[in-house]
C-alpha cells in the first residue's frame, strides 16, 4: 500500500544542535546547512536505514524554532513488502522511537505535517521476457493524462541522458506515476535484491506537497483532508487513488495479439458493426498509441471523445487491454513473444 512518506515537525534550535551532535557533526563548520545534512544522512543510514533528513529550516517569525523534514521508508521499517492500514501503529511507534533517540522526546510527532506520500502496488512478474514485453506495451500509454506528462528520458548519475527501458514515468507538479522493475532498479544501483523486490514490478503513485495542500482545502475541489500520516494511511484512500490515477493510464484487461483479441470480440454480444469498430480501434492504437484514435480526423478513421471512452469501456468489459501485443515483435533479447500476457496490475 505504501512505500515511503515525508513529514516535518517543529523543534527548537537546541534540539537541532543535539540532533547533529549525536553523530559528531558541528553544523557551524559548514557554509551551507545542506552540506551538514548530507554528512548527517551518511552516518544516519548505518543506524537507522529507513530514515533520512530531507531538509531543515528556521521559522521566519518564531525565534528559536526550526523545522525538521525527514523521509521514512515504510518497507525498510517493517522489512517486508506487504503493508496495510493495520501497520500504522507500529510505524508511528517506530517514528517516536527515532525521535526519542535523537531528541529525548517524541511528542513533537503530534504536531507533524505530511508533505509527501508514495502509494504503490507491487506485482510479481517472474519471467524476464514478460517484464520486457510489459514495458514495451506500456510505451503506448498516453503522452499526457490529468496534467501528467510521460517522460521517456532521464539522466544517469553523471547527468547523461538515458532512456527508460524498464520503467514508465508520468509527472506533473502535484503527482507522479512511476512504473518500474524493482529487480532491474536494484541491479542498476548495484544494490542487493531483497526477497520482497525479486521479480516485482512496482506501480508507484507519488502525492506531493502541492496535492496534499489542495486536498486539505475545504473549497475548489478540496476534501478537507488533514495533512496527517494517519489520514493517508488508509486502504480505502489508497484504492481510490490507484483507480483514479493509475488505471486510466495502464488500463484494465489482459494483453493479446490481434488474432486472439478478434476471437474474444467475435464471441461477444456486440453488434457486427461494433465488433468491426473495436477491431479498427485496437489496430489504430497499435500503429500509434492510446491517443491516436482521438487525434485522427473523422476522414482518417478517428473517433469522437465520447466514442473513444465508450470503446475503452467496451474493451474493458471483454477483459481486453487496448495495447495489443505486436504480431512479429522481436527485441535484442527475444525473437518472439507469446500471444497473451496477463495484466499484472490488479487492485
Amino acid at each position: 500500500m505504501i512505500h515511503s512518506f515525508e513529514l516535518f515537525i517543529p523543534v527548537s534550535s537546541e534540539d537541532m544542535k543535539q540532533l547533529f551532535s549525536k553523530y559528531g557533526i558541528r553544523v557551524n563548520k559548514y557554509q551551507y546547512i545542506r552540506a551538514a545534512v548530507k554528512k548527517f544522512n551518511k552516518k544516519l543510514k548505518n543506524v537507522f536505514p529507513a530514515y533520512a533528513i530531507v531538509r531543515t529550516w528556521e521559522d521566519k517569525y518564531l525565534d528559536g524554532i526550526w523545522y525538521l523534514q525527514f523521509k521514512v521508508d515504510a518497507i525498510k521499517v517493517l522489512n517486508r513488502g506487504t503493508i496495510t492500514e493495520e501497520d500504522y501503529e507500529f510505524i508511528e511507534l517506530d517514528i517516536r522511537k527515532f525521535l526519542s533517540w535523537h531528541l529525548g522526546y517524541s511528542y513533537c510527532f503530534d504536531y507533524h505535517t505530511l508533505t509527501r506520500i508514495d502509494y504503490r502496488v507491487d506485482v510479481e512478474v517472474p519471467d524476464p521476457q514478460h517484464r520486457e514485453l510489459l514495458f514495451r506495451l506500456l510505451e503506448k500509454t498516453a503522452v499526457k493524462f490529468a496534467y501528467k506528462e510521460k517522460i521517456k528520458w532521464g539522466k544517469d548519475e553523471n547527468g547523461n541522458p538515458v532512456k527508460y527501458e524498464t520503467s514508465q514515468y508520468h509527472k506533473c507538479k502535484s503527482t507522479e506515476l512511476f512504473i518500474y522493475s524493482k529487480e532491474d532498479e536494484r541491479i542498476a544501483k548495484r544494490e542487493p535484491i531483497q526477497p520482497y523486490d525479486a521479480h516485482k514490478v512496482r506501480y508507484e503513485l507519488r502525492l506531493k506537497n502541492s496535492h496534499l495542500n489542495s486536498m486539505k482545502r475545504e473549497d475548489k475541489g478540496g476534501k478537507g483532508r488533514p495533512k496527517q500520516l494517519k489520514t493517508y494511511f488508509s486502504n480505502q484512500l489508497w484504492k481510490e487513488y490507484m483507480e483514479k490515477h493509475v488505471i486510466p493510464i495502464v488500463h484494465t484487461g489482459d494483453y493479446y495479439k490481434i488474432t486472439e483479441a478478434e476471437k474474444i470480440i467475435s464471441n461477444s454480444s456486440f453488434s457486427k458493426r461494433k465488433k468491426e469498430s473495436l477491431r479498427e480501434f485496437l489496430i489504430m492504437i497499435s500503429k500509434g498509441n492510446i491517443d491516436t484514435p482521438v487525434k485522427k480526423t473523422k476522414e482518417e478513421g478517428g473517433v469522437s471523445k465520447p466514442t473513444y471512452r465508450q470503446y475503452l469501456r467496451d474493451l474493458a468489459s471483454l477483459g481486453i487491454n487496448p495495447f495489443l501485443i505486436p504480431k512479429n515483435l522481436s527485441t535484442e533479447n527475444y525473437t518472439s513473444f507469446s500471444s497473451f500476457l496477463e495484466n499484472p496490475f490488479k487492485i
